[in-house]
């Protein structure tokens, strides 16, 4: 093996790191997937098979003892990211963690402390950012095209029945008796673990807070409503929120898995401007398309028609290749995150903590029929 290449862990071998994260990293010749840890067998077994990996554990202490690695990828559920950031720093390695951060702002602030003191770096997925798509909507927020910013609306729906009950449930279990557990394989863990922190709300959410803050500028409060209508899952499966902010504008978004549409479910959303209207449409980022991008302005109204916006295409630039690419860039010095307009940059761990604070502030605005501002949460 190349000396020069750098070597990568994988702590969680699930969905993201087999079609995101382990994809990225072997389509960047400048590092390998040296090991991978994963306490379940499928799982382990799955991953090491798709990607050729030499070393293989299930304990993840194991492989930051006897791996010789330069950094790790932390794609574990996030109830386990405090413990697994911390032994990963303690290891001496640069990070890049999966989003939310954590579930509990007590996690969530441990691990702003640990990574404070770390002399690496530690980047967070928040792989949207990396959504050239995403970009060009910044570019075009701070070029004044669309002027003064009214309101943002999201809508992000894919439909799930509720698979542990009759005919579905029926298949699944004829599925999973011949070795294929699809419940496992695409991480329902999500629906039925208290400790996920919460529902699709808990792992979408903090995605489009944070694109909010990448756009507008800071949260300043937030107010939603939850609904739970599939009694075998343990937490919402309907959230809506409306969060104002420090630009003057508002944001709606929504997140359910009851509406009815294509398999691949539907993401969508507006930006409102005093001198256009922005319209995306994002894709199931594991299909690696790109979006979709239309531009509104006066002169469009009456023919009733649009001017697309074009933005980079093929597979390196969708958001898992360019995420790690910046990952790697920041690791052998060949540039940095400039927070500049349209810049490649990453989410820090304070940008991720106050996703995920926000998240859990909209949850505890469900909970007690209020809005929640900035000063309930407190400051990091």
């Amino acid at each position: 093996m190349n000396r020069d290449v750098l070597k990568v862990g994988i702590i969680g071998c699930g969905q993201v790191s087999r079609v995101g994260h382990g994809l990225a990293i072997k389509g960047d010749k400048r590092a390998v997937i040296a090991a991978s840890a994963d306490p379940d067998d499928e799982n382990r077994e799955n991953f090491v098979r798709k990607f050729k990996v030499p070393g293989v554990y299930s304990d993840h202490r194991e492989m930051l003892e006897k791996e010789a690695l330069d950094a790790v990828v932390i794609a574990s559920p996030p109830w386990l990211h405090r413990e697994h950031l911390k032994d990963s720093i303690d290891a001496g390695l640069h990070v890049l963690c999966e989003k939310p951060l954590a579930t509990t702002p007590e996690d969530v602030n441990a691990m702003v402390k640990m990574a404070k003191g770390h002399d690496k770096i530690v980047q967070i997925g928040h792989s949207k950012r990396f959504e050239p798509g995403f970009q060009r909507i910044k570019e075009t927020v701070n070029a004044g095209t669309l002027g003064k910013i009214y309101q943002m609306s999201v809508y992000w729906h894919y439909y799930l029945p509720d698979f542990r009950v009759g005919w579905i449930k029926r298949a699944l279990d004829i599925l999973k008796r011949r070795g294929i557990d699809l419940e496992k394989k695409y991480g329902t863990w999500r629906y039925f673990d208290k400790r996920a922190g919460g529902g699709d709300f808990f792992d979408h959410a903090p995605h489009y807070i944070d694109l909010m803050r990448f756009f507008f500028g800071e949260v300043e409060s937030i107010y939603c409503k939850t609904r739970r209508f599939i009694e075998s899952r343990v937490h919402e499966d309907l959230a809506c929120a409306i969060l104002t902010l420090s630009n003057g504008s508002i944001a709606v978004f929504e997140k359910s898995t009851l509406v009815m549409g294509r398999p691949n479910g539907f993401e969508i959303g507006y930006i409102y401007g005093e001198r256009a209207k922005l319209a995306f449409e994002a894709f199931q980022e594991y299909t690696h398309k790109p979006m979709k991008l239309k531009l509104f302005k006066p002169i469009n109204i009456i023919p009733n028609i649009y001017t697309p916006m074009r933005i980079a295409r093929g597979r390196k630039n969708t958001l898992y290749f360019r995420q790690m690419r910046h990952f790697i860039n920041r690791i052998v010095g060949d540039g940095g995150t400039p927070k500049d307009d349209g810049s490649e940059w990453s989410a820090d761990i304070e940008d991720a903590a106050l996703a995920v604070l926000w998240t859990l502030a909209g949850y505890k605005s469900a909970k007690e029929g209020r809005e929640i501002g900035r000063d309930e949460f407190g400051r990091l």
